[in-house]
């Protein structure tokens, strides 16, 4: 059965899978200094807003001018200011005050952790937190995560429908964002019909 509606709902709720098991437990053994690192639509800033809700957890999106923070904090940063000074002394004021850190960011961030990009000792503190990466999906976790952006949107169509346009996608969390954009627009030019005809005929005109 299909539905549509055009409306949108927060989107609060974590799929817990294999992909981000080894990030749940080390928020849950609350690590002192942690990087959480994944690609876009990963799910890094529900997981942040949930687990800080959870343990009482500053949770803040940008290095404040600043540096007042004397408690546990979360820094939800998409791309790390890896060679601003301000971020350095950041850093150091958790380490040098013993204060816990966990900071969510991209993978590319990660990627150019190094000396030809970053200032030295932003790399040499940041060493100092342990990694945790959230892994590409899985074929079941991406069909769960177009399930769960189409309910987002009030949308049910059958497995079937699913499959077929993960047949024409890459398997990461933006594209399974973008398929279900993609049904989603089909069926509203399509008076609310949707079938394998039309998926495979809407990919190879791209």
């Amino acid at each position: 059965m299909q539905t549509f509606l055009n409306l949108d709902k927060p989107d609060n709720e974590i799929i817990y899978s294999l992909e981000n098991k080894m990030v749940i437990q080390s928020l849950e053994k609350r690590i002192k200094y942690l990087i959480i690192y994944g690609s876009n639509k990963s799910g890094k800033t529900t997981i942040a807003k949930k687990f800080s809700a959870n343990y009482n957890i500053d949770l803040i999106y940008n290095i404040p001018n600043d540096l007042i923070l004397n408690k546990e904090t979360y820094l939800d940063l998409n791309i790390l200011p890896t060679q601003d000074e301000n971020f350095f002394h950041f850093l150091q004021h958790f380490i040098s005050n013993n204060i816990p850190l966990t900071i969510f960011t991209s993978e590319n961030s990660i990627e150019k952790l190094n000396d030809e990009f970053s200032l030295p000792d932003v790399v040499s503190r940041l060493k100092q937190f342990t990694l945790c990466n959230i892994h590409n999906p899985s074929k079941d976790l991406l069909i769960k995560l177009i399930n769960k952006y189409l309910s987002l949107k009030s949308i049910s169509v059958s497995e079937k429908i699913i499959i077929e346009v993960m047949n024409h996608i890459e398997r990461t969390y933006l594209s399974a964002f973008e398929a279900a954009n993609t049904i989603n627009n089909l069926l509203y030019e399509n008076n609310h019909n949707i079938n394998l005809s039309l998926i495979r005929k809407h990919y190879e005109r791209l």
